[in-house]
């Protein structure tokens, strides 16, 4: 009897007990996976998790829970890298994480043996965000393994990266979950005003050296286009060290009255809310959360067909248009129908408005439930 009192005991000790989550990132600012990470911090709090931030840089934008700890005190150099390990080794001990959630790039294999070897011991959950593995997992097969032999499971945020994951590297604790959308606070944030007074095709995301979102080549498009001669205008939000180029190309083509640069936006939904459309054209994806968001808004969205991420998010001819991957001309034609086709446009924007199949935090939490046990 006493056993079983002592066991049972023991068990709603266990049940009771919050479990304990950090979250590894560069810091909660700019774009992609670190707004990815502030999402989960608010997914998991509500859930009843205990958070911890682990930021590289102290740089923050995007709204998070939990608690804070900063890298970033330690200057660069073997000895203060040491430093740092040891500092982040004591407070996942001291805190008692249970999980450690990865959304860093990892592109340096040693550095990143020795973090799991030595410092990381708790459950350790690498994400991959990208489906330009290189950001993730050095080339060679072996020394992958070896630098993710204690990974607990590896994140993809699509199908596509995950099958791309196991296929190049034979990984078996692959799971894809979809990026959470904070469905509510979009929908409010969505309702403030902004002072646009003209219809317009909406373009998002960082404009970095890399040149990924190529807003270069969707201005040229739409230079060239029926649609610089229509009422339409082109707003773009987001900033990055292209912007000057990309401002200037506008000069060039003469188009400053219809071109628009809004820079980052913390709250960018009421741009999307009254936007027309909101285009892709980026050169690849991972999980694109600027078309969840969109969609999330009641707007229809037009993407690039890239090997991951828009086809797991758009329902073609429903939704929204899917084109032909890094295919402008066929980009043109469809914004073009969703312009000069206002009964067209109408059936894809009621299809918006009464979807219910976004990835929520309810469906996220469900899924991360079935791994942080």
């Amino acid at each position: 009897m006493n056993q079983l009192y002592l066991y049972e005991f023991k068990q709603k000790r266990l049940q009771d007990k919050k479990i304990k989550i950090g979250l590894l990132g560069t810091c909660l600012a700019h774009g992609g996976a670190n707004k990815i990470q502030a999402l989960y911090s608010i997914a998991f709090e509500n859930a009843g998790y205990e958070v911890y931030h682990i930021l590289v840089n102290p740089e923050i934008e995007f709204d998070y829970r939990g608690e804070i700890m900063h890298l970033s005190p330690f200057k660069k150099g073997m000895f203060n890298r040491l430093k740092r390990f040891l500092v982040l080794r004591k407070f996942i001990q001291t805190k008692q994480l249970d999980y450690l959630i990865d959304f860093r790039g990892r592109t340096k294999p040693v550095m990143e043996y020795l973090l799991n070897k030595f410092v990381f011991t708790c459950r350790y959950i690498p994400t991959v965000h990208s489906y330009e593995l290189d950001f993730y997992f050095p080339k060679s097969k072996w020394i992958s393994k070896l630098m993710y032999q204690k990974a607990f499971k590896i994140v993809s945020i699509s199908k596509a990266i995950e099958e791309k994951i196991v296929k190049v590297f034979g990984f078996s604790n692959v799971i894809t979950i979809y990026n959470p959308i904070d469905y509510i606070a979009i929908q409010q944030q969505a309702e403030k005003p902004i002072s646009l007074d003209f219809p317009y095709i909406l373009a998002a995301g960082r404009m970095d050296k890399d040149n990924i979102k190529q807003f270069d080549k969707l201005i040229e498009t739409y230079a060239k286009s029926d649609l610089a001669n229509s009422t339409y205008h082109l707003v773009f939000l987001g900033d990055g060290v292209l912007r000057p180029q990309f401002e200037q190309l506008v000069e060039q083509l003469q188009l400053k009255e219809k071109i628009h640069f809004y820079g980052f936006q913390s709250n960018p939904y009421p741009f999307m809310k009254k936007a027309h459309f909101l285009v892709l054209c980026s050169k690849n994806e991972g999980y694109p959360t600027v078309l969840t968001e969109a969609l999330s808004c009641g707007t229809p969205v037009i993407s690039f067909d890239c090997a991951s991420g828009p086809n797991e998010i758009i329902r073609q001819n429903e939704n929204g248009l899917l084109v032909e991957n890094q295919n402008f001309e066929a980009l043109n034609e469809a914004m073009l129908q969703f312009i000069q086709h206002p009964e067209i446009y109408e059936k894809y924007k009621k299809s918006v408005q009464i979807q219910n199949d976004l990835p929520s935090f309810e469906r996220f939490i469900k899924n991360w439930k079935a791994i942080l046990t």
